[in-house]
C-alpha cells in the first residue's frame, strides 16, 4: 500500500518539479541580465568613488566605493540564493 501511495505522489509531483525547473532557469536568465546591468552600474560608482578620492573628497569617495560594491554584489547574491533554494526544494521533492 505504501509503495502505491509513493508512486502516486511521484506522479503528482512531476509537474511541480517541471515548474520548479523552469523557474530556476528563469531566475538564472533574468538574474544574469540583472547582474550584468548592476555590475556596470557598480563599476561606474566605484570609478566615481576613486575619482572623488583623487579630487580630495574622501567622504564621497568612500560612499561611491561602498554603493558600487553593494550595487554589484546584492543582485548576484539574490540570484545565487534563489537558484540554490529552488535546487534544495527540488532535491527534497525528489526524495519522496
Amino acid at each position: 500500500m505504501m509503495i502505491v501511495i509513493r508512486f502516486i505522489l511521484r506522479i503528482v509531483l512531476l509537474p511541480v518539479q517541471a515548474i520548479l525547473t523552469l523557474l530556476m532557469l528563469a531566475i538564472d536568465f533574468i538574474g544574469g541580465l540583472a547582474n550584468l546591468v548592476c555590475w556596470v552600474l557598480g563599476v561606474f560608482f566605484v570609478i566615481g568613488g576613486i575619482c572623488s578620492f583623487i579630487n580630495g573628497s574622501a567622504s564621497l569617495g568612500w560612499q561611491g566605493l561602498i554603493v558600487g560594491i553593494i550595487v554589484a554584489v546584492v543582485p548576484q547574491a539574490l540570484t545565487l540564493w534563489g537558484a540554490e533554494g529552488i535546487g534544495c526544494l527540488k532535491e527534497l521533492l525528489a526524495r519522496i
